[in-house]
């Protein structure tokens, strides 16, 4: 699947991660662009303004010079100037038709503005493919990609996921596991109450679901939908999940539960955004949640 793969290089530990992750993911016919984004006001044209783009596009090449200087003969690198983190690797990504940005969770570092929470959430919102985030310190972990988890919901975004998720273990020889999680909705948290007939009716939908998918080892469980799939992330080597996934149950999984989960998780995490068409129709949705 990833075939051209777009990594965010911010001049600290999350740019490192970031890349040990591409590498993790990348076959030797791979195409890797390693991406810095120069943040600054375009609106302006003062002299000020202007003489500081100069400034944070010369910081942002040193990033990436420093990078090349570590990697293989062959790393693309491209410098963006841009009002936003998020806004430079979606334009670096539709540039290369990338099949996944790779991106780091560190926190704020000494060079300019770097791939912290609010930079990760930019990067997830409005992705043009799906997005892969590096825990922190994940290149300094000994972290071969033997199994990859999917968070599957049934529907249309869990076949994108699905989809990305064989692409991958395909690419890395890693073997696939599915989870589906069926939520209790209690008041005050929801509007709505899970009677324990409901559940049970949507524990028998959901493991019906997952039995449906061939080749794949699955689950069930029942409980929160962040808390189940943060555990289930610690099982395996990856996480794949949809960005805007409905269930056969009926609850909507949040952009704010992948971000939730990407700000949680120990593990790689990739969020398969709704742009990504899915290679077959899926189950009409009912009542559920994954």
């Amino acid at each position: 699947m990833a075939h051209r793969i777009v990594v965010g290089i911010d001049g600290t530990q999350g740019g490192v991660d970031a890349m040990a992750l591409a590498r993790r993911l990348s076959t030797p016919a791979t195409e890797l662009t390693a991406v810095s984004v120069a943040l600054t006001d375009l609106a302006s044209s003062s002299a000020l303004v202007v003489g500081h783009g100069v400034h944070v596009r010369r910081q942002a090449q040193e990033r990436l010079d420093d990078l090349t200087e570590q990697e293989p003969v062959g790393l693309r690198t491209e410098v963006l100037i841009t009002h936003s983190v998020g806004a430079g690797m979606h334009t670096a990504a539709q540039r290369v038709d990338a099949d996944l940005i790779v991106i780091g969770s560190s926190r704020r570092g000494p060079i300019g503005r770097i791939l912290a929470g609010g930079d990760v959430n930019a990067t997830l919102r409005g992705a043009p493919c799906p997005v892969a985030v590096a825990p922190r310190d994940y290149a300094r972990a000994d972290a071969p990609i033997a199994t990859i988890g999917l968070g599957w919901d049934g529907g249309d975004d869990g076949e994108r996921a699905l989809d990305v998720a064989r692409s991958l273990a395909a690419d890395t020889g890693a073997d696939l596991h599915a989870v589906g999680v069926v939520e209790m909705l209690t008041w005050p948290v929801s509007d709505e109450t899970t009677t324990g007939a409901e559940l049970a009716a949507d524990v028998e939908v959901m493991a019906g679901s997952l039995a449906a998918l061939a080749d794949v080892e699955s689950t069930t469980v029942t409980g929160d939908v962040v808390e189940e799939l943060a555990r289930f992330a610690d099982e395996v080597d990856l996480l794949v999940v949809g960005s805007h996934q409905r269930g056969p149950v009926g609850r909507v999984l949040l952009g704010s539960t992948s971000e939730a989960l990407a700000r949680r998780s120990t593990r790689p995490l990739v969020v398969v955004p709704r742009t990504v068409p899915p290679a077959a129709s899926a189950p009409t949705p009912a009542r559920g949640v994954a």
